[in-house]
């Protein structure tokens, strides 16, 4: 059996794609190629708001789509026939999930974002039983997000489209562009005016929407309709109310989709789909063969005088971005040392403070933990200024270089201040009481014989009441000087050995902090050297181009220009092809 002529034109066009990078366009015609015969698909889309869900409810008289502030899916939900409703949720590995009508919206919610392909809904309606399939798609929004995207892809598999546009105003920019982008890709396409009931101009503004897409070139009829009367009409029983909700003539719109050929439904979708995936890629080749042109329209000379300049440029560039760094370094290890020499330096006078005042006797157990401390949160102090500062100069060095690049992965992340020694306690001499006795009975001595040979003149015996006393209290004295004598020496021994633990650690982490400094340097003045070597070697390659002349650039412009005849040419034959089944939009523009 002989395969459509449609089918070679569709391939043909496809492998057009692929060749020059539109795999995007060529999905969408595999789509069309691949879809199997029977059935009639229609799309409906709108932006947020219109009341996409409300009326393919009402066109079903039934709430088989989210509506109002439900939750809505962001995948299509594609309905059918079935002779029990139901529902089916689509994985993307094609995993089929059965779930009820009523708890659709809970089901689909409590789905992860990009797990679903499409929802599949059927429900027992003569309308589709002959294999009309209705699709309510996710609201048209921002281009970039996944909801637009979704509801865009529906147009590959679609045979008739609704645009869905609220009566309250007439069409919009951003609506025409939408309706010009679906009547390129879908020959068949109504404007569905909903919420007339609400809506006391509807007669003008839909006849402000026919003129506006009559002015566009969009030739779609403009229906209006009422979801409320409808329902209202179903569940009474009025005809008349039903007439009034503009139902019936978008009924009769989708029945005369659903009764065209399959065939040459067929050929025209083929037909239309390869004229817009020609047109967009004709429109790509078009301007790769203007940027061609103007290259192979400059002389070899002013070529060679612009990557000059470029080279220069990329001199001077060099020059700035490593005197920059160099000296952006050396500033950060001087106020980095400086930075710990200032933090320690106010440590060592609260160590004079302390021992000024206090015994190490008694102060050192509660002293050396602090000291460790506040050791460690200066370091830690210390190295995060480094960091940021360095992170700075990362900064501005790219700038410098001219342009915004990934940066290395700087060192300065560990400080190390939890591997700093705890202070060591020192030796602290006591002043026991054995010592004590000894000093005493010295210093008596001297008051004793002093006093007693006093009052030895008058008569009284050596050792007598006034000598004693005076032996007491000279003992008192010794002691009193011995044991301040002792307190100063403990007092210099802890401050000597505090000052030399945080030199310690100044002179160790000191220099730790400028050896990270140095690797950061070091990290920097390679990235970027490596960029200027490259961007150079880029400089070079071009320069080998242009003296290798301009043959090459007008063999790729002439390439282009047969590429672009060929596409007009299979954008020519599909009108032909569609002219066959219906009316096609016109023709390629000049």
């Amino acid at each position: 059996m002989t395969a459509p002529a449609w089918l070679e034109v569709l391939a043909e066009t496809s492998d057009a794609c692929r060749t020059h990078g539109r795999e995007d366009l060529a999905q969408r015609l595999r789509r069309r190629q691949d879809r199997p015969p029977g059935g009639t698909r229609v799309a409906v889309l709108g932006f947020p708001k219109q009341g996409k869900g409300y009326l393919v409810n009402a066109v079903l008289n039934a709430p088989v789509c989210p509506v109002g502030d439900a939750a809505t899916p962001a995948v299509p939900i594609e309905v059918g026939y079935a002779a029990e409703p139901g529902a089916t949720l689509v994985g993307r590995a094609d995993e089929r999930i059965p779930v009820e009508i009523e708890k659709l919206t809970g089901e689909v919610g409590a789905r992860p974002a990009g797990s679903l392909r499409r929802v599949e809904v059927g429900v027992p309606r003569d309308l589709l039983s002959a294999g009309l399939v209705l699709i309510d798609t996710p609201a048209i929004g921002d281009p970039r997000s996944p909801r637009t995207a979704a509801a865009l892809d529906v147009l590959a598999d679609a045979d008739a489209v609704i645009l869905v546009s609220d009566a309250a105003a007439p069409l919009d920019q951003a609506e025409l562009a939408l309706a010009h982008h679906i009547r390129t890709w879908c020959p068949h396409v109504v404007i569905a005016l909903t919420k007339i009931d609400v809506s006391a101009g509807w007669r003008t503004v839909a006849e402000q929407n026919r003129t506006a897409l009559s002015s566009a070139g969009i030739d779609s009829p403009v229906l209006p309709v009422s979801a409320t009367v409808r329902f209202a009409a179903a569940k009474g029983g009025d005809q008349d109310l039903n007439a009034r909700s503009g139902f019936p003539e978008l009924l009769s719109w989708i029945a005369t989709q659903v009764s065209r050929p399959a065939e040459s439904t067929a050929a025209l979708l083929a037909a239309v789909s390869v004229r817009a995936a020609a047109a967009e890629l004709v429109e790509t080749l078009r301007a790769r063969a203007e940027a061609a042109g103007q290259e192979a329209g400059v002389d070899q000379t002013t070529l060679l005088q612009r990557s000059q300049r470029r080279a220069d440029e990329l001199r001077r560039r060099n020059s700035r971005w490593q005197n920059l760094l160099a000296d952006e370094i050396a500033d950060l290890q001087s106020d980095a040392e400086y930075d710990l020499r200032e933090r320690t330096r106010k440590i060592v006078e609260t160590i004079d403070e302390t021992f000024d005042r206090g015994d190490p006797v008694k102060v050192w157990d509660e002293f050396g933990p602090w000291l460790d401390s506040t050791l460690a949160e200066a370091v830690e102090t210390t190295y995060t200024f480094a960091a940021q500062r360095a992170e700075w100069i990362a900064q501005a060095v790219a700038v410098s270089f001219g342009a915004q690049y990934d940066l290395p992965e700087l060192a300065l992340t560990d400080s190390g201040a939890d591997r700093i020694a705890e202070v060591r306690k020192p030796r602290i001499e006591r002043f026991k009481i054995g010592q004590k006795a000894f000093t005493g009975l010295r210093g008596s001595y001297g008051g004793v014989l002093m006093f007693g040979l006093v009052t030895g003149l008058a008569g009284l015996p050596l050792i007598n009441p006034v000598s004693i006393g005076a032996g007491v209290a000279f003992a008192a004295k010794t002691i009193s000087d011995e044991g301040g004598m002792r307190l100063q020496r403990r007092q210099a021994v802890a401050k000597m050995t505090a000052q030399r633990h945080v030199d310690d650690v100044f002179l160790r982490f000191s220099k730790e902090c400028r050896d990270a400094i140095r690797h950061v340097q070091r990290r920097l003045r390679d990235h970027f050297t490596e960029l200027a070597d490259s961007l150079a070697d880029e400089l070079t390659r071009e320069r080998e181009m242009i003296i290798a002349g301009s043959a090459e650039r007008e063999r790729r412009s002439a390439a282009l220009r047969r590429e672009i005849d060929r596409l007009a040419g299979l954008h020519k034959r599909a009108g032909e092809l569609g002219m066959l089944a219906n009316r096609v939009p016109k023709e390629l523009p000049a």
